[in-house]
């Protein structure tokens, strides 16, 4: 799905049995991810109207090796530690335990939900989704993200650099670099002219991208060049 995994694959054991490759990046449906009223998505949800909401989704986001829960944890307290005349609500949606509070910021554990339509709520109604990994390859929860409309701020691991365009759709921040994701936070949590502009790009973006209805045209157009190969 991503050129940095195509390069693996070209670098394993896999690469003398590469006839043919391309890279089609995964989509996301825009009928269910796409941007609304962030009002109507918080009076749904019950999220206060007037807080700062940051959202990172992850299975068992606490104990999951590959994320980085922590950088997170430490970044959203030095950014609400920093921000004193904002109140800051961070939903870990994929893990149901008690809230917490650290410092000045107020975390909020939701379950895992099986309804895409409720997972866009909870983007929709965000200003920033956050993603902190110490590997990843091409995370569809970013993808949603961009497609809502909510500017990302993630580490540059993986395939991640070719889903986020750094100052235009969200930030990248080196991986572990808590006091870089602590800037990039504050930077768009104060800066209404330049987030605007990131959500904007980052809808154009998924529409162009990232659209799940282009990857599956992708997909057809090479199945039935290899098949005319065959012919």
């Amino acid at each position: 799905p991503s050129h940095w995994l195509m390069k693996k694959v070209q670098q394993s054991i896999l690469a003398p049995a590469i006839v043919e490759a391309r890279v089609i990046p995964n989509g996301v449906d825009l009928n269910i991810f796409h941007r609304a009223d962030r009002k109507e998505a918080r009076k749904m949800l019950g999220i206060s109207q007037d807080a700062k909401m940051l959202i990172f989704t992850a299975s068992g986001i606490r104990k999951n090796p590959w994320k980085d829960y922590k950088m997170i944890r430490s970044a959203i307290a030095l950014s609400a530690e920093r921000l004193k005349s904002k109140q800051i609500i961070f939903i870990a949606l994929g893990e149901n335990a008690p809230p917490e509070r650290i410092g000045r910021a107020k975390i909020l554990f939701i379950p895992y939900q099986k309804d895409p339509k409720i997972v866009a709520k909870y983007y929709q109604a965000a200003d920033v989704y956050i993603h902190a990994a110490r590997a990843d390859t091409f995370p569809n929860t970013i993808l949603e993200a961009l497609a809502c409309g909510t500017p990302v701020v993630a580490t540059a691991v993986g395939g991640i650099p070719e889903q986020v365009q750094d100052g235009v759709t969200g930030l990248l921040v080196p991986k572990g670099d808590i006091e870089a994701m602590t800037k990039a936070i504050i930077i768009l949590l104060t800066n209404d002219e330049f987030i605007q502009k990131l959500r904007y790009n980052a809808i154009e973006d998924a529409k162009r991208r990232f659209d799940l209805n282009h990857q599956a045209e992708e997909y057809l157009r090479w199945y039935k060049e290899i098949i005319s190969y065959g012919g």
